[in-house]
């Protein structure tokens, strides 16, 4: 027996231990061109011989294939098991929990919101708690009037059905109010800078000069909020 022939032959002991004494000439020849990427060129060789050595193993007996496996040293590995990963639990108290997924309207979902989506779902399923599907309205440019139809289609399709749907547009008056309840504790400001210098200081780490406006500056520029160009 040549070199290319105990190869091939390992092989089909091989493949004929992991399949009840029965090799197979085919899994032979792809376990040859997989593991043996050096007689790759030679497969027009192989093959024929794959055939016929395979044929010679499974007439061998099941204690005959045993000890031509020992004899030329081939083991059958057990395949590693793979570790099963499901959803890390939850940190703290797991009663009454809300979930949210907030997509924007500017199109269809697509698989990334897919990986956001189904946690929280499965998460809402395991705890008994709420799931809110809040769309995410507020900024006219990125909204795509079909798409508020379009998602929550698609998370049916997901098997998701939300326990609530919450658009952002609509909650204006309650972020104003919050807006401005901040200025009047100091704890926000309006800022006028445009946008090219706004990106300047923040590149470079620096304040923005607005932030020195007293209160009573931020809320008469507040005030003057709904008049004021972008």
């Amino acid at each position: 027996m040549n070199d290319l022939e105990e190869i091939v032959y390992k092989h089909a002991l091989l493949n004929a231990a992991k399949h009840k004494g029965s090799a197979n000439p085919g899994a032979v020849m792809g376990s040859i061109m997989a593991n043996e990427p050096e007689l790759r060129s030679r497969a027009k060789e192989i093959g024929p011989l794959a055939g016929k050595i395979v044929a010679q193993v499974n007439n061998l007996s099941a204690e005959e294939q045993a000890s031509e496996m020992e004899k030329y040293d081939v083991e059958v590995k057990e395949k590693k098991k793979v570790k099963e990963v499901g959803l890390q639990e939850l940190p703290g108290t797991h009663e009454n929990i809300v979930l949210r997924f907030a997509p924007n309207p500017s199109g269809p979902l697509h698989i990334g919101h897919s990986r956001a989506a189904v946690p929280n779902a499965e998460y809402v399923k395991r705890h008994k708690g709420k799931l809110i599907l809040r769309i995410e309205d507020t900024d006219p440019k990125r909204v795509y009037e079909d798409a508020y139809e379009m998602i929550p289609q698609d998370l049916k399709w997901l098997g998701i059905n939300p326990d609530e749907i919450v658009y952002q547009s609509d909650r204006f008056e309650i972020y104003y109010d919050y807006a401005r309840q901040l200025i009047e504790k100091g704890a926000a400001y309006m800022c006028t800078c445009d946008g090219a210098t706004f990106k300047e200081l923040k590149d470079n780490c620096q304040a923005c000069p607005c932030r020195d406006n007293s209160v009573e500056e931020n809320l008469e520029l507040w005030d003057k909020f709904d008049t004021m160009e972008a």
